[in-house]
């Protein structure tokens, strides 16, 4: 697995364990789209390794949720799933008051702007209380950052913050990311 260096999105740290490549993007894939959620203790471990390196220290997690009927199609909600196995790695708490809140077509093969269009007010934090502020935002694969950027959107709407996303895999071609 070729490392990710962090990036920043909409001004937001940007952790990756790796790049979307090769045998780790072959994990990824088949964690996610050959029903193999058992995986993500062992992919939790590479971001865990990615977040201590990175020095970064959220509030607490929260993920990516999938809509109700993706989620009983899939089987599981990956980023769910990494969330539960990072959260305690790490030791914090994990917030599940995301929601999509409309059924979105899936991100594959829409370009950066069908993409944000896509996702642009589908979740909303439904939680009782308002999300804490500097929670990390967990997924799976960051291409563009759209699903990133609209669920943090809906975080802060709810009047908290989004202080890092976590993936395990980042695109190689990431529009408008800053690397440092």
């Amino acid at each position: 697995m070729r490392p990710a260096p962090v990036a920043w999105l909409d001004g937001t740290p940007l952790i990756a364990a790796g790049r979307l490549e090769g045998a780790w993007q072959h994990a990824i894939h088949t964690y996610k789209y050959r029903g193999r959620p058992q995986l993500a203790a062992a992919l939790a471990g590479s971001l865990e390794r990615a977040v201590r390196a990175a020095g970064v220290r959220p509030a607490g997690l929260t993920f990516i949720p999938l809509h109700p009927a993706r989620q009983r199609a899939r089987g599981f909600n990956q980023a769910e799933r990494l969330a539960q196995c990072l959260a305690p790695r790490l030791g914090l708490p994990l917030f599940a008051g995301l929601a999509r809140c409309r059924d979105t077509p899936p991100q594959v093969g829409l370009d950066e702007a069908e993409r944000h269009r896509n996702v642009a007010g589908a979740f909303r934090w439904v939680a009782p209380g308002p999300p804490p502020p500097g929670l990390a935002l967990v997924d799976d694969v960051c291409t563009t950052g759209a699903t990133l950027t609209a669920a943090a959107q809906a975080v802060a709407d709810a009047g908290g913050s989004i202080g890092a996303f976590l993936v395990l895999a980042v695109a190689q071609t990431l529009p408008a990311l800053a690397v440092t």
